[in-house]
This record gives C-alpha cells, structure tokens and sequence, in this order.
C-alpha cells in the first residue's frame, strides 16, 4: 500500500496509457472490419466507388456537389441529380425514417419542370411515377456481381458514334417501354439494358446496373465515352450534377444534435489523434514531475593544481609559506602510499625510495624534501616544486 501511495501518479499513467492503447487496436480492428467500412460514395475511392466518374464529369466543363439533403430540399441550382442504388442497411421500407411523401412529390416537381435524372435503381424513396409498373420497375438493390456482359447501341444515333460495346454486370433485368417518349439505347440481344425517357419537360436516363460507373469498371470497353455522351446529351450547355449522396446513407441530418469530431473523421484520423493524445499526456506527466528518486551528483576529484591554487591563496595572506607546503605535500604522500600499496605511515623519504631511480617524481619529491628543510622558502618557489609534483604524477 505504501508503494500505490507513493507512486499513485505512475501507477495512474500506466492504466491510463494501457486503455487509450487498447481502445486504439479497438478502433484499427473496426477499421479492418467490412462492417465499418465506408459506403461508396460519389466522391469515394472504394472499387465500388464513382469518384472516377465525378472526375470525368467535372474534367467536361460540369460541377459535380454531394446532396446530402432529402429530395424536398434539392437545391436551385441542381441541373441533374445522379441516384445510386441505396445502401443495403437500409430498411425494408427504403426510408430510413428520413423520407417522407414530400420528398417523392419534391423529386416529381423537379423533373416535371425540366431536371435531369440518371437513375440506375429503383427506391421506395421515387414518386411512382419514376417507378412504374411491375415490369418497369428496377429492383431496390442491386447486389454487386461478377457477371458481366457488353452491351451495344440500340439506335444508330449521331452523338453515339464511335461506341461499340459497354460492359454492364448481368443484373438480369430488362427494360420495357413506357407510355411516355422512350428510347432504348443500349441492348444485349433482346434485352433493353439502358433507355432515356422524357417526363414532361424533364429527361430520365435509366440503366438496370450500376457497376459500370463505378471506379473499377469506367475505364472498361466505351463505359466512360458512353455516360459522357448520354450528359451531353442530356445537358449540352454544362450545368450543376449532384450526386444523391443521401440515399447512400450519408445524410445531414435536419433534426437532432450535430455530429461532432469523433462521429465524422475516419478511422485513421481517431486512430493518430488517440496516439498524440498519449504522447501529449506522457510530454506533460514527464515535464511536471521526476520520475523514481533523484540520482546524486558523483563525486569529482578536484585536480592537484586546484587544491595547491586555493591553499597557496590561503596560506600566502596568512604568511605561512612553510605549513602549507608541507600540508599539501603530506596529502601528495598519502596518494602515491596509496597507489604504491605502501603504509599510509610511510615517512616521505621512504617513499621517495620506493619509487625508481629514473622516476620524475622521485627527482621531484626529493627536491620537494629539501625545501621542507629551507625556512626562506618562497610562494613561488613552493608552487613552482608542485607543479613539477604534479607534471611528475601525470
């Protein structure tokens, strides 16, 4: 108990860093996980993603915007809405609790004054008279699939000129004429796979699959010249496109609390921003408080010359030349007996006779012996003998 009360800090620190680091493999094990993976939106990167077919758009002179609004608050602006399938997730209803009877009113309004539609599923969402009858009607989800098939001009039309084949994944589903103006445009034998209708003043293009605008399969057969042709046609002077990015379940809300930072950065940035939280709270913790006891100052050996420096200042106000000589070449002795392994009684002369014959220090302290015995000795003659002492030494 004594170490959890000294140490409650660090223990603290570690329990706070051992669950940021577990909810950190938390988030980056969702974010391996499909079921938290991003829809494909207009503007994803995903292979089921259209991002390459805002850029081609965008690229022809067109704005591409995400509507992220129901269909009773389209912009003014909105000279073609593009309709993706709706995310699977979605209930069986198709609404999600978000739409209502004015969106479908919303969206018949639009058309029947002129909007574009590039509609490539069906959705509970659409007035019924987008949707048609049982025949008609394209199925609410369109399940990605493997199979694939090439697709060719129905009409020998001047603005398709150049396309050859479009590659659709199979659906199997087939377009049937409508009461209203229709042309077929592209088929597979005696299957209808893509038709353009007018509705009033507006124009629908209508398609039984999806994929091929995807990132994955645009830049397939004529896919991307094909889809660029029926815009133009659809729109020759450019305008506004908005990709219904509502329908995909990336919705603003028009009703509750806002989401916050947590609830719309990707997993990646929660992730990066959990581990500089960390880093930022270990920065503070190790700036504001020392860990474990202080470690002491190891002790240094002043040098010879400091020693001789301060006691020479000392001795030479006091006028005594002779005792501190003497006192500083007692402590001399004491070393080298040390050193040598001799008694630390061992007189000066015995020292000087244990050393050898060719030793500087013998010569050293053999001259220093015979000062000791000299009563005018100097300071400067005292402090030249021990700096030869110490020149000997090293």
């Amino acid at each position: 108990m004594q170490f959890l009360r000294e140490r409650l800090g660090l223990v603290l620190l570690i329990g706070v860093v051992a669950a940021m680091l577990l909810y950190s493999l938390r988030l980056a094990q969702e974010a391996r996980d499909p079921r938290f993976s991003p829809l494909p939106l207009s503007y994803s990167q995903h292979r089921y993603g259209v991002k390459g077919f805002a850029r081609l758009l965008e690229r022809n002179g067109y704005t591409v915007r995400p509507l992220k609004r129901t269909y009773r608050r389209l912009p003014k602006d909105a000279d073609m809405l593009v309709i993706f399938p709706p995310p699977f997730r979605l209930d069986a209803s198709g609404t999600g609790g978000d739409w209502s009877a004015e969106d479908a009113d919303a969206l018949d309004s639009w058309l029947r004054k002129g909007g574009r539609l590039l509609l490539f599923s069906g959705d509970t969402r659409l007035p019924d008279s987008l949707r048609g009858d049982a025949r008609n009607r394209l199925p609410i989800a369109l399940f990605p699939t493997d199979r694939l098939l090439d697709a060719q001009p129905s009409l020998p039309t001047p603005w398709l000129d150049g396309i050859q084949r479009v590659r659709l994944a199979d659906q199997q589903t087939n377009l049937s004429p409508r009461e209203e103006r229709w042309v077929p445009l592209l088929h597979t034998g005696g299957a209808v796979e893509a038709a353009l209708w007018h509705y009033e003043k507006g124009i629908v293009f209508e398609c039984t699959d999806w994929q091929w605008l995807t990132n994955e399969r645009l830049r397939e057969a004529d896919n991307g010249a094909f889809i660029l042709a029926v815009v133009r046609t659809m729109l020759p002077k450019g305008g506004v496109v908005y990709f219904d990015d509502a329908g995909q379940g990336d919705l603003e809300r028009e009703v509750g609390a806002p989401r916050g930072f947590w609830g719309v950065a990707p997993m990646g940035v929660r992730i990066a921003f959990a581990h500089l939280m960390l880093v930022t709270l270990v920065a503070f913790y190790s700036l504001g408080k020392r860990f474990g006891l202080p470690r002491p100052t190891p002790s240094r050996a002043p040098a010879l010359s400091e020693y001789v420096d301060a006691l020479a200042g000392v001795y030479e106000r006091t006028q005594a030349v002779q005792p501190a000589f003497e006192t500083i070449l007692d402590d001399v002795r004491r070393r080298l007996c040390r050193r040598l392994g001799l008694p630390a009684g061992a007189t000066l002369l015995q020292l000087i006779q244990a050393l050898p014959p060719d030793s500087p220090m013998r010569d050293a302290l053999a001259e220093a012996h015979r000062a000791l015995q000299n009563p005018q000795l100097t300071p400067d003659e005292a402090l030249r003998l021990l700096r030869r002492i110490e020149a000997a030494n090293h």
